[in-house]
C-alpha cells in the first residue's frame, strides 16, 4: 500500500542515498538534476542562510521509494518558501522523480499533500506541459503564477548519425558552419575538449561565468545567480563527480588554447542538458557559439545521447532543434500570507495576460478586415460572390 512521508532535515535526508539511487536507475530518463548527488550537492553549496531546511516529500510502496521531491525552505521577505535544491541558477527542469510503474496524478497529489503545511509559498520551475506536476500546481493556492517557456531539443530519434541529421539542414546552414571553422583553422589550432582534469575545469566554469557578466555589462542586464558565489561553488563541487546517474559536463572550443566558446551542461543517460554558455565576442563573426554546438552534437550522436537546448527561444536554438516542448515554471501561495506577498506579482501577471489578450484580439480583427479588402478597378462593380473568409 501506498504511504508518503515527509523527510525533514539533514540527517533524514542522508538515509534516502541508496533507496533514491535505487529509484533512479529504474528510471531510464532520469535527469542528473533529480538525483540525490545532485540535491546533496546543492544543499551543500547553496548560500545558506538561518533557519534554512531540507525538505524531500516522498511517496512509497512498502519498503520500496517511489517517488521523491527535495526542495530548500528558505524565505522571501516575510514569508517561508519552498524551492527545489539545485546549482543556484533556478533553471533546472522542477519535476519530481517518480517510479513509471505508479499513478503520476495520484502520486503528484500526495506529494503536494506533504509539502502544503510546510511554507507559504512554493516555487516550481518548468514542469513539463503535459505532465502530472502540472496539473497539480495549477490547481495550488487561491491564484498561481505561470511562466510558460518554449524549450529546444536535437533528437536521435528517427536519425541514423549525425551526417544525417546535418544533411537536414540548408545547404546555406551548413556552408555557414564550414566557413566558420575553416577561417578559424587558419588562425591556429582548434579543439573541441571535454575537460576531465581539476584545473581545466575550474578555468572552463570561471570562464563561463565571466564571459556571462561581460555580456550582461555590455547589454545593459543582470542576472541573479551570476551577483552570488553558489553556481560557482556547485559546478566546482560536481565537476569531479563521475557518478553512474549523470555527471556536469563543461563542453569548451579552444583556439590555441584559449577558450572562445564553452558550456555547462548535465549528462545522464539519455541525454546532454545545455545550462549556461558564453562565447567571446573577439570571435563573433566565426560563429563559434554555433561550431561548438555541432561539435557537441556530433559528440552526442557518438554516444547514443539526445541534446537538450533547454528553455528560452533563441535564434540558435530554433536553427538547430528538430523537436520542441513546452515547461512551465509555477509560483504559489500555499497561505494568506504567502498570497499577500506574492499578491503584487500576480497583478501585474493578470495585467500582462489582459493586455497581450486585448492585443492578439485586436490583431485578429484587423487581418480580418485586410482579409476582408479588396482594391476594385474604376468603373467596375464588385462580384455578387461572397468572399471566404478564412480561418484565423
Amino acid at each position: 500500500m501506498l504511504h508518503s512521508v515527509l523527510v525533514d532535515g539533514v540527517e533524514a535526508f542522508v538515509q534516502l542515498e541508496d533507496k533514491w539511487n535505487d529509484l533512479a536507475r529504474s528510471v531510464v530518463t532520469c535527469h542528473y538534476t533529480q538525483t540525490f548527488e545532485w540535491a546533496k550537492l546543492g544543499w551543500e553549496t547553496r548560500d545558506a542562510s538561518a533557519g534554512d531546511r531540507l525538505i524531500c516529500a516522498t511517496v512509497w510502496l512498502g519498503a520500496r521509494l517511489v517517488a521523491v521531491w527535495p526542495f530548500q525552505r528558505n524565505r522571501l521577505g516575510p514569508a517561508t518558501r519552498l524551492e527545489p535544491l539545485g546549482c543556484g541558477i533556478h533553471e533546472e527542469y522542477g519535476d519530481p522523480l517518480m517510479a513509471p510503474d505508479m499513478n503520476a496524478d495520484e502520486i503528484c497529489r500526495e506529494l503536494l499533500a506533504l509539502l502544503r503545511p510546510m511554507a507559504d509559498i512554493i516555487e516550481v520551475p518548468f514542469v513539463e506541459q503535459y505532465g502530472a506536476a502540472r496539473q497539480v500546481l495549477e490547481r495550488t493556492g487561491v491564484f498561481n503564477i505561470p511562466n510558460p517557456l518554449d524549450s529546444y531539443m536535437i533528437e536521435r530519434r528517427g536519425v541514423e548519425n549525425f551526417d544525417d541529421l546535418l544533411q537536414a539542414y540548408s545547404s546555406k546552414f551548413r556552408t555557414n558552419l564550414k566557413q566558420g571553422r575553416k577561417r578559424l583553422l587558419k588562425l591556429g589550432e582548434l579543439r573541441f575538449e571535454l575537460p576531465e582534469d581539476y584545473a581545466s575545469s575550474v578555468e572552463t566554469i570561471d570562464w563561463v561565468i565571466e564571459e556571462k557578466r561581460r555580456w550582461l555589462r555590455r547589454m545593459g542586464k543582470s542576472c541573479p545567480w551570476l551577483g552570488k558565489g553558489e553556481a560557482r561553488a556547485f559546478f566546482l563541487a560536481a565537476s569531479m563527480k563521475r557518478g553512474e546517474l549523470g555527471r556536469v559536463g563543461l563542453f569548451r572550443l579552444t583556439l590555441n588554447g584559449k577558450p572562445i566558446a564553452a558550456f555547462l551542461t548535465m549528462i545522464d543517460r539519455t541525454r546532454v542538458e545545455l545550462l549556461a554558455t558564453s562565447f567571446d565576442p573577439d570571435y563573433a563573426r566565426y560563429s563559434p557559439g554555433m561550431l561548438i554546438i555541432e561539435d557537441a552534437v556530433r559528440w552526442c550522436f557518438e554516444h547514443g545521447l539526445d541534446f537538450d537546448m533547454r528553455i528560452l527561444r533563441m535564434d540558435y536554438k530554433e536553427r538547430w532543434s528538430n523537436a520542441q516542448t513546452v515547461r512551465i515554471q509555477y509560483r504559489a501561495p500555499l497561505t494568506v500570507k504567502g498570497a499577500l506577498v506574492l499578491l503584487p506579482d500576480y497583478l501585474s501577471y493578470s495585467l500582462f495576460r489582459t493586455l497581450r489578450a486585448i492585443f492578439n484580439a485586436e490583431q485578429r480583427a484587423s487581418i480580418r478586415r485586410m482579409m476582408k479588402w479588396r482594391p476594385w478597378a474604376s468603373g467596375r462593380s464588385q462580384s455578387a460572390d461572397p468572399q471566404i473568409e478564412p480561418s484565423v
